[in-house]
């Protein structure tokens, strides 16, 4: 009798002895992955949501991919066709149109999905090709080349330029930084040139036609989280102790600090068709700020009560410019409605 489980008070009770096996044999039921880690909205108005369940017995993955943000709003629920990943996921982008899909994973592999043809009735993604030369969590990704060319980083402290053909890493910069890679960003109106920005406080400009870093831009008084170009010649960028910063790559030597949030900035989002800037740091806030003469900056909106987590990830609307979507933990997804 003492090796039988017993149920009392509707609350099912192990034996002691036999707590490992009950664990080991457990079939959890699967449940939606609550981790919302980032958001991207395709030209056509598509969506991708990545997410990583940080609560169960195995780390895993989920992208999930929606027609619309309306789409994504109503299906905040488990679907059976994402695209679902052995580890968890930090980033990821559309190739070319949101048909094509490019996956980081905590595992250090890549990978490119493609929607089904419709003959497989249990899968609405196929995955075409991943390899793993990562040495840990591949962390960012950004497009050099819409279709061909990516670029992505690791807390392996690499770098490595791809072509997506035949996921063929064509250029590997081993070492770049010391420390984990979170922030990486495309220069605009460029095919070669990329900045990046590391736990080991540096921030590095790069292109894939030289060896090593084109510019050591700024040495940082503390580890930068994330960074995005602002113009062609304006990057600014977030640390962990709070700071929004902004550096111009032809005057180096003077860094503007921009404004302080109370927590380590988390992500950026730039909206290229107007100075909005939209930031989420390491709590629940949304801010938006407007940067304006290259070194002006006004925190223009910001918001502590939609989301009941920590914000993740940060998307601006493509049909209207004065909405910014965000998700985070919690499984929730938000909308900000800006002034205009």
């Amino acid at each position: 009798m003492h090796n039988e489980t017993k149920i009392i008070n509707g609350i099912k009770i192990i034996p002691p002895h036999l707590n490992a096996e009950f664990y080991r044999t457990l079939d959890p039921k699967t449940s939606f992955i609550s981790g919302l880690d980032y958001i991207r909205i395709s030209p056509d108005g598509a969506v991708l949501i990545g997410s990583s369940d940080h609560t169960a017995r195995k780390l895993t993955g989920q992208a999930c991919i929606y027609k619309t943000i309306a789409d994504a709003y109503q299906q905040q629920t488990y679907n059976p066709k994402s695209i679902f990943l052995n580890s968890g996921t930090n980033d990821g982008c559309f190739i070319e149109n949101s048909d094509k899909v490019f996956l980081c994973e905590d595992s250090g592999a890549v990978s490119v999905w493609t929607k089904s043809s419709g003959k497989d009735v249990w899968h609405d993604w196929v995955e075409d090709i991943s390899v793993s030369e990562h040495d840990d969590a591949a962390l960012v990704v950004d497009c050099l080349y819409p279709g061909k060319d990516y670029v992505t980083a690791g807390a392996d402290g690499n770098i490595k330029v791809w072509d997506i053909s035949m996921l063929i890493c064509m250029k590997n910069y081993l070492n770049a930084h010391s420390h984990p890679i979170y922030g990486l960003a495309v220069r605009p109106q460029s095919n070669t040139d990329f900045a990046s920005g590391s736990m080991d406080q540096y921030l590095n400009l790069w292109s894939d036609n030289t060896e090593k870093s084109v510019l050591e831009l700024h040495v940082s008084d503390c580890s930068i989280r994330c960074l995005a170009w602002i113009n062609e010649n304006q990057l600014i960028f977030g640390n962990e102790a709070g700071a929004l910063k902004l550096v111009d790559i032809r005057n180096p030597d003077t860094v503007t600090k921009l404004t302080e949030f109370p927590a380590a900035v988390h992500r950026l989002a730039v909206n290229s068709d107007c100075s909005k800037v939209a930031v989420c740091c390491d709590n629940k806030m949304v801010s938006v700020c407007e940067i304006t003469e290259g070194i002006n900056c006004k925190v223009g909106y910001q918001d502590r009560h939609l989301h009941t987590e920590f914000v993740r990830g940060l998307a601006w609307d493509v049909q209207d410019k004065n909405v910014l979507h965000s998700v985070g933990w919690g499984a929730q997804i938000k909308t900000h409605q800006l002034f205009k």
